[in-house]
């Protein structure tokens, strides 16, 4: 039997919880396998050295610590989603060797160093939505943020309840984590394309562009194209986004 530790990083808005039905059609798929999974859904946001009041490089440097102290197996599995890809990245980035796979689902590698007008117009943008996140209403602002045209592709809206944030972590988390301040990281990606796979929603254009953009520059990169799914893959299709991940690992046990 081999033990194999997954480790799962939501979005912005998420929630641990966001993973459960993933996670639980990952356990059927594994069932007979000779695979043993350990799940840790990890509610980054609330702990305190995790938390968006940490720049990328400090949080990445303490969650590879967690990571060390507060899993048990040597096979690896880290797997985030949005800006939990975003960050996952930059934790893959401090110990690749640490991780057997690097799953990114819905995740922007990062803007060039040459797209300075991008990069500050988003930068702009996401200081407009932290403010509008620390002191607007709660519902107008949820209403606006599932109004984006990335959420377009996507069925499933899930309910989001201010009690269950913290309002200034979220705001914090678009200044400290916008991607205007993450450095791009497709060399990272090219010098470890056979350890990373690459997950975007069918229906999820800018993303679906990107991802086939990734792979044009790294063959050996292994990209997925989930059907029915829009930018909330976790959402929309959790059955064939589970699948891909158990395939992935099951993959690596056979060599």
């Amino acid at each position: 039997m081999s033990k194999v530790d997954f480790i799962f990083l939501h979005g912005f808005l998420g929630l641990p919880s966001d993973w459960d039905d993933v996670i639980e059609n990952i356990k059927v798929d594994l069932e007979n396998s000779g695979v043993d999974g350990e799940y840790y859904s990890v509610d980054y946001f609330n702990r305190p050295n995790l938390s968006p009041k940490n720049s990328f490089d400090k949080m990445a440097t303490e969650f590879v610590s967690w990571a060390e102290s507060n899993t048990r197996n040597s096979r690896k599995i880290l797997v985030g989603y949005s800006l939990g890809g975003r960050l996952a990245l930059h934790i893959f980035q401090k110990k690749p060797e640490l991780f057997e796979t690097l799953i990114c689902v819905s995740t922007h590698p990062g803007m060039k160093a040459d797209e300075e007008e991008q990069i500050k117009e988003r930068e702009t943008r996401d200081q407009f939505w932290s403010e509008l996140f620390l002191n607007h209403n709660w519902s107008e602002v949820i209403q606006k943020w599932n109004e984006q045209s990335v959420f377009e592709g996507s069925d499933f809206e899930p309910e989001r309840d201010s009690t269950q944030y913290r309002r200034d972590l979220l705001s914090k988390s678009l200044i400290n984590w916008s991607l205007s301040k993450q450095t791009d990281k497709r060399m990272l990606i090219r010098q470890n394309s056979q350890k990373i796979l690459w997950i975007a929603g069918e229906r999820d254009k800018k993303f679906v562009e990107l991802t086939r953009g990734l792979h044009k520059e790294n063959p050996d990169l292994k990209i997925e194209l989930i059907s029915l799914a829009g930018h909330r893959v976790i959402f929309d299709n959790s059955l064939e986004l589970a699948r891909s991940i158990s395939t992935a690992v099951l993959a690596k046990e056979k060599k």
